[in-house]
């Protein structure tokens, strides 16, 4: 392998173990469980995505079964922090949004860092943002999509 190459990767194992990271103060700022701030973090992302987050997608994304997810929504929702609704033709689908005290604590931790981010991402042109978004799409491809099945 390149020295380029192994650079590469390098820096994205960084990036990787820089945004997991980046979760786990996400959690203390919340003063959160590890495992319900990461979930309350793609809880939020979703929703400034502009795809509101569903229980199911919500157990797949973070490594749960859905009895354990619903009950970790549950206790996001006691919290005051996420609140249920369904908008879905399907009503059976119910949508997980962050609630407005989620918006007011996390902007403090979250303000000058998407600021940041804008700025950073801003820097490039189109044509390499596409040469790195095909970058990371093929290697997210590579990576395992599911839990490895239980050993019976």
């Amino acid at each position: 392998m390149t020295d380029l190459r192994s650079q590469t990767l390098e820096a994205l194992r960084h990036y990787a173990v820089r945004y997991q990271e980046s979760a786990l103060h996400f959690a203390a700022w919340m003063e959160l469980p590890t495992s319900d701030g990461v979930a309350l973090g793609e809880i939020l992302w979703a929703e400034t995505e502009g795809e509101p987050m569903t229980g199911t997608r919500l157990a797949r994304r973070i490594g749960m079964t859905s009895g354990a997810a619903n009950a970790l929504v549950n206790r996001l929702e006691e919290r005051g922090l996420i609140v249920r609704s369904r908008e879905s033709a399907d009503r059976r689908v119910v949508t997980l949004r962050v609630a407005d005290l989620t918006r007011e604590r996390s902007s403090g931790f979250l303000g000058s860092r998407a600021a940041e981010l804008d700025e950073a991402i801003g820097s490039y042109d189109d044509d390499t943002l596409m040469v790195v978004r095909d970058f990371l799409l093929r290697f997210a491809a590579v990576l395992p999509q599911e839990t490895a099945p239980s050993k019976s």
